[in-house]
């Protein structure tokens, strides 16, 4: 980051409070007393000191410019559906951040496995089967979702005509309510491309990905996506490019859909064509949801050589289930310190309907622990609007701590950052286990369970090595409980990988004497964490350290 701005504001007038999210980028956190037009509470996104020299602080500072540059109505609608750039914010080394609106309050909701707690409802939430809606307490109809496309088509025309492209959509970056009429907010703004010029370079939410070689950051290539998003609203998953059941609902939305997924970005319809239809199938839509029908049949071929040349060519093994997806295009994550060989987190696959009922109540449970990331994936929490958690805090590990609490607080927050990005990618693994991905996919999550209860054991390490002794002795036991404990239930897992890949079902899988292992051990882990913030909280806040939830640590 170069140059001067002296509109930026400086990093010592950002009273930062609680964290909302950490990427690949940096982290976001909410801003105390500031408003943006006296009535919307501001988040402050901090880039990452690593991240800092690649990013263009001239785009940066163009989008900021850009929104009291449109005509009052155009700028007043970008700001009610965006969380657009609002303000630079500088420190001793230039441009560091900026700061943008909050998610507005319609795009939280209650979600029955978090009872009492609003979390905002990102899309991943709805691209789901209708038995993970029941359990997240998740009503939304046929209408509905086609209310929720019409709204986002007219927003992406809208952003197109006024030279902005979204580029990296996915369900990470969009938000939605079903209050009123539905509707949606967009965030990772500064990832957009304006008006051809791009901040960093575009990158891709795994499984929403471009075809092969076709540029990225092109309202050809939003088109593309806006057919996925499209296709799996109605499918129910993160993934596939199932159109039976959008068919179902509206063939004419399903021809519009097949069309954006056309190799030739010519062919995709353009988000003002979606117009016409959508409103058509609003008033049309049925009821519930239709059942996809069954694919249609191959035309048999009775010859027998052709069929052992078939099963020639084809290994004679019946390709079931797509291979994992690869990461490639993901928003860049700077190593681990030190920095440890790691197997990507796996991408997610369609479930079977058999059994889904079992996995839903499955997924429940685990949602306490894991939360969305569960149903998602991006993501590892996203190398787009995030695949990791990794934070910003000062300090590192070691036993050479400053002999003072502040110190020895600011080293523990070092090694507290350590473990942020392992949750997304053991919760996704655990949701790949449950739904059998195969012999090549168990032992893909078996390496994924490995690693994070190596990395967890490492941290142990590091903990009994850090010079902590005018720190609460009870707040370091808890951490130390937790973090053992969260490691006891990675090994268990991996165990139980190992132990259902000659014949998994889900049924094999809770069944099993490992998974019982790791639910007594994951109960352990979130009963130390939750006493260790009521310890540490006080204490970060004291001194400017990030505080966490428990589910953080």
């Amino acid at each position: 980051m170069s140059g001067v701005y002296p509109a930026a504001m400086d990093i010592g007038r950002v009273v930062k409070e609680r964290k909302f999210d950490s990427g690949g980028q940096g982290t976001v956190w909410a801003v105390k007393d500031r408003r943006i037009n006296k009535s919307w509470p501001v988040a402050y996104k901090e880039y990452k000191p690593e991240i800092r020299p690649q990013v263009r602080v001239d785009v940066l500072a163009e989008m900021v410019d850009f929104m009291p540059a449109l005509e009052h109505g155009t700028g007043e609608w970008l700001a009610n559906c965006t969380a657009w750039p609002a303000m630079l914010v500088k420190d001793s080394a230039g441009v560091c951040g900026f700061l943008m609106r909050q998610i507005p309050g319609p795009f939280l909701r209650e979600f029955a496995f978090a009872p009492g707690e609003k979390k905002a409802a990102g899309f991943e939430y709805l691209l789901n089967p209708g038995d993970y809606l029941k359990t997240a307490g998740i009503s939304i109809t046929p209408r509905q979702r086609f209310e929720l496309l019409l709204d986002f088509a007219r927003t992406l025309g809208r952003l197109h005509s006024l030279g902005i492209v979204v580029g990296d959509l996915s369900p990470k970056n969009m938000f939605f309510s079903l209050e009123g009429a539905p509707r949606c907010f967009l965030i990772d703004c500064d990832a957009m491309v304006l008006r051809g010029k791009s901040m960093l370079p575009q990158a891709e939410t795994p499984n929403w990905n471009l075809p092969d070689g076709e540029p990225k950051g092109t309202e050809s290539g939003d088109a593309y996506k806006f057919g996925l998003l499209a296709t799996r609203l109605f499918a129910g998953e993160q993934d596939g490019k199932d159109f039976r059941v959008l068919r179902a609902a509206d063939a004419a939305v399903g021809r519009l859909a097949e069309q954006s997924l056309s190799a030739d970005p010519a062919r995709r319809p353009k988000p003002e064509e979606w117009l016409t239809v959508l409103t058509s199938a609003i008033s049309t839509a049925p009821a519930t949801l239709p059942k996809a029908p069954p694919p249609a049949s191959a035309p048999r071929n009775t010859s027998s050589r052709a069929q052992s040349a078939a099963a020639s060519r084809a290994g004679n093994r019946p390709q079931t289930r797509p291979k994992a997806a690869t990461r490639s295009g993901a928003r860049p994550t700077p190593p681990r310190t030190p920095p440890r060989p790691r197997r990507p987190a796996p991408a997610s696959q369609g479930k079977s309907h058999a059994g889904r009922w079992v996995i839903a109540v499955i997924l429940l449970l685990l949602a306490l622990r894991y939360g969305p990331g569960l149903y998602e994936e991006l993501n590892e929490n996203s190398a787009s609007s995030g695949s990791g958690r990794p934070g910003l805090g000062s300090g590192g590990s070691g036993a050479s701590a400053e002999n003072s609490e502040e110190g020895q607080a600011r080293a523990l927050s070092g090694l507290l950052e350590r473990n942020e990005g392992n949750r997304g990618s053991v919760g996704e693994a655990v949701r790949r286990m449950m739904a059998c991905p195969g012999s090549s996919g168990l032992l893909e999550v078996q390496g994924v369970f490995e690693d994070a209860a190596s990395e967890r054991d490492d941290l142990v390490q590091e903990l009994a090595a850090l010079d902590v002794d005018l720190l609460s002795s009870s707040m370091t036991e808890n951490l130390e409980s937790g973090w053992q404990a969260s490691a006891d239930a990675d090994r268990a897992y991996a165990q139980l990988a190992g132990e259902v890949m000659s014949g998994c079902t889900s049924g094999a899988v809770v069944s099993s004497a490992y998974w019982d292992e790791a639910n007594r051990a994951n109960t352990r882990a979130t009963s130390a964490k939750k006493d260790f913030v009521s310890d540490w909280n006080p204490l970060a806040d004291e001194y400017g350290l990030p505080t966490m939830a428990w589910d953080e640590v």
